[in-house]
């Protein structure tokens, strides 16, 4: 394999892997991209021995598989239950996979860029193969770039100030939010409780608030982080109490949620605040290990009994 693999070459040959209809083949000199019927009609004409070496194979199982590999790597559970009956619901699985990805923008360009950098991998193993038959060193490959699926959205979205024009739609999620924290409540009660603790806090608009928004490349409400300064008597310095966190349920699972924590992290750095701080409560305490690995650290807990089905 004298011939260097270049970005060009390397979109060529996986355009060609997806040619179902023909088989394509590289000049192992020249690196040249060239079909079955140019081979035969060439062959032998500059006397060396199987010039060509076929591209990697790549048939619907492979594609079959890579989307079992994408669909694992979700943890939006709506958008990944969908794409896994689809998956299972034997004819037209191509079809209504990409049909289902249309549905959330954000979720089809995640999941090309994922294809495209798996099949990039697909084609540098398969060019250190060929290299190491012919008796060459094997390149140092690429290393995978994908830890976590919401590496990849940072082009899609935007992280912007909180504008008059949004304040309608944090509301409304901002309410939808809160009540989800409590499924097995009285609803009336939740929303009574929603209006108590939201009347406490400065406005949305208000100078005293930090609303950050986010927003897809179409300019469509994607979800939003709501912060106020606080106090705490036993600790000294400005506080950023993190009152809520939310993002809109056709986008969650790809991400949002750590864009929208690390921005207001860095804007409380940046604004000279000494802590920043969340309480959970409800569903919401599933988010404590989300916290965690950002370095947040529990400094309280309520412990709670139902001492009706307590025994002693």
């Amino acid at each position: 394999m004298d011939f260097s693999l270049d970005n060009e070459l390397i979109e060529q040959i996986i355009f060609a892997m997806e040619d179902q209809q023909h088989s394509y083949y590289v000049h192992r000199r020249s690196g040249e991209l060239v079909g079955e019927e140019e081979i035969e009609k060439d062959e032998g004409q500059e006397g060396i021995e199987d010039p060509f070496v076929p591209i990697p194979e790549w048939q619907p199982a492979h594609g079959f598989l890579l989307m079992e590999k994408f669909v694992a790597r979700l943890r939006n559970p709506l958008l990944r239950d969908q794409l896994k009956d689809a998956l299972a619901s034997g004819r037209g699985v191509f079809r209504k996979f990409k049909d289902i990805l249309k549905t959330s923008r954000g979720a089809e360009h995640v999941w090309f860029t994922f294809k495209e950098r798996e099949l990039r991998q697909v084609v540098r193993r398969w060019y250190n193969d060929q290299r190491e038959l012919a008796g060459l060193e094997r390149l140092e490959e690429e290393p995978e770039e994908i830890d976590g699926l919401e590496d990849l959205l940072g082009s899609d979205f935007a992280i912007l100030p909180g504008q008059k024009q949004h304040l309608d739609a944090v509301r409304k999620l901002d309410e939808a939010a809160f009540t989800a924290r409590f499924p097995d409540a009285d609803p009336r009660r939740v929303a009574d409780i929603f209006r108590e603790t939201r009347s406490t806090l400065p406005d949305l608009a208000a100078k005293d608030s930090l609303l950050l928004v986010a927003e897809t490349a179409d300019q469509d409400f994607a979800g939003f982080v709501w912060a106020v300064e606080s106090t705490d008597a036993f600790i000294p310095g400005r506080i950023l109490q993190v009152h809520q966190l939310a993002v809109v349920q056709r986008y969650q699972g790809m991400g949002l949620g750590t864009m929208l924590l690390r921005r207001i992290i860095a804007e409380a750095r940046d604004r000279g605040y000494h802590r920043i701080r969340s309480d959970l409560s409800g569903k919401g305490l599933q988010l404590a290990g989300f916290f965690r690995e950002f370095g947040f650290q529990a400094i309280a807990q309520v412990m709670d009994l139902d001492p009706t089905h307590w025994e002693e």
